[in-house]
Order: C-alpha cells, then structure tokens, then sequence
C-alpha cells in the first residue's frame, strides 16, 4: 500500500510539472497599442480592380493616446486622421483635398491591410492596402 501512496505522489509530481512546462510555454496574445502602427510601410493596393504600389506613413498625434496621421494613402500625398483600438485602426469620413475617405484597417505582426473608400464627386474607389513595415 505504501508503493502505490508512493507512485500516486510521483505521478502527481510529474503531471504538475508537466503542466507547468506546458502553460509556461503559452502567452497572451501581445498587446498591440499605438505605436505599433507609427512607422513607414510599403503598399501594394488593389482598387477597382487596379493594383498600385507605393509608400505611406503613419504619424504620431502627441497630445492623444490614440490618435494618429496617415500621410499618403491611395497614393495621395496628403495627410488624413485616425484611431487606434488594440490592433484596429479607423479612417472616420473626412474630407482631403476634395477626396473623402473612409475605413479601418488591422495591424498583425508588420503587415497593416486597411479596407477603404475614396470618393469624390463622381467616382467611388473600393480598396485594399495591403502595407507592410520598413
């Protein structure tokens, strides 16, 4: 009877340490925050049907948590407002240059793909940028 109180012990032994190495191995998802997105990335975009490649840039916006500039979207070189939730960044409607936009787009690991629209006053351009991290 004293062997197997024994062998039960060590198999209690060995299964808490095996389960210890086993959820010491696994993390959390990292947090991703704001400046995760600052930085330089190269696009290539498809709209309608178009592919374009070219660069833009995430800025910061020093006085909020989670604002941030996006410079040279759709290969238009001006320079547009967003948020930032976790991995999320949001293009409210805004008006640049006579161009609207809007959208959202989410950041995995270096690579951002942002889904938008571009309208002016007669022409609407659905696209995906898919932009990765220099």
């Amino acid at each position: 009877m004293k062997k197997n109180i024994l062998n039960l012990g060590l198999y209690f032994l060995l299964l808490s340490a095996t389960l210890l190495v086993v959820f010491a191995g696994c993390k959390d998802d990292e947090e991703v925050n704001k400046a995760d997105f600052i930085g330089t990335y190269s696009v290539i975009e498809l709209c309608n049907g178009n592919n374009a490649a070219y660069t833009l840039t995430i800025g910061d916006v020093m006085d909020s948590d989670n604002q941030v500039t996006v410079t040279n979207l759709w290969d238009w070189e001006e320079t547009i407002n967003a948020t930032i939730s976790d991995n999320v960044l949001t293009i409210p409607a805004q008006l640049s240059d006579g161009i609207t936009f809007t959208g959202s787009g989410e950041l995995t690991g270096s690579t951002l793909v942002i889904n938008y629209t571009a309208v002016d006053n007669l022409d609407t351009e659905n696209c995906m940028a898919t932009a990765t991290r220099q």
